[in-house]
């Protein structure tokens, strides 16, 4: 259901903008990065890094196996602007991309990146939830790439785990100290 409205959402931009201006549509894989508001349950990266910098557990309600394609803030951003200027450049009346890296990464492997990355153990309570079915097990993701340019260098997602889990500990700390 909300592939479909989304998809929906999309035609109407495209029906509604096309004849007015340029229109693109972008399809993101999941944004992560420092910074992440904390108060929402979003955000599986940050979540991960706030449970084991607080030892409280992250309850996972999916698969391990579960498969997400996963993308640095400041990649998503600068691919974004450069889809901009192509389409400015190219006169697109209508362009719609992906922003994704096209490195499928599973539950468990971002579980042991951030075991890796902070040293320490992730807390996890893992169980169920009436909303796990409505979860795609496997979300691949092919990044659309701007005709005669080679593919854009990104974050590994060490580098970004990491710097999400060093904010993280000085959110911590600063509230802490309060």
């Amino acid at each position: 259901a909300y592939g479909d409205l989304k998809l929906r959402q999309e035609e109407s931009a495209r029906e509604a903008l096309t004849r007015v201006c340029s229109v693109i549509i972008g399809r993101y894989s999941n944004i992560y990065g420092p910074g992440q508001n904390l108060g929402k349950l979003q955000g599986l990266i940050s979540r991960l890094a706030l449970s084991t910098a607080t030892r409280q557990p992250a309850n996972i309600f999916v698969s391990l196996d579960t498969m997400r394609d996963y993308i640095y803030v400041d990649d998503a951003a600068r691919l974004t602007l450069e889809w901009i200027e192509y389409a400015i450049r190219d006169s697109r009346s209508c362009l719609i991309v992906i922003i994704a890296t096209g490195e499928p990464v599973a539950l468990g492997q971002l579980i042991r990146l951030m075991q890796d990355v902070s040293r320490s153990r992730v807390p996890v309570a893992l169980g169920t939830h009436a909303s796990s079915s409505a979860q795609v097990l496997d979300l691949r993701m092919s990044p659309s790439t701007i005709p005669g340019q080679q593919a854009p260098t990104l974050m590994s997602l060490p580098a970004g785990i990491k710097r999400v889990y060093l904010d993280i500990l000085q959110r911590s700390q600063r509230e802490s100290a309060i």
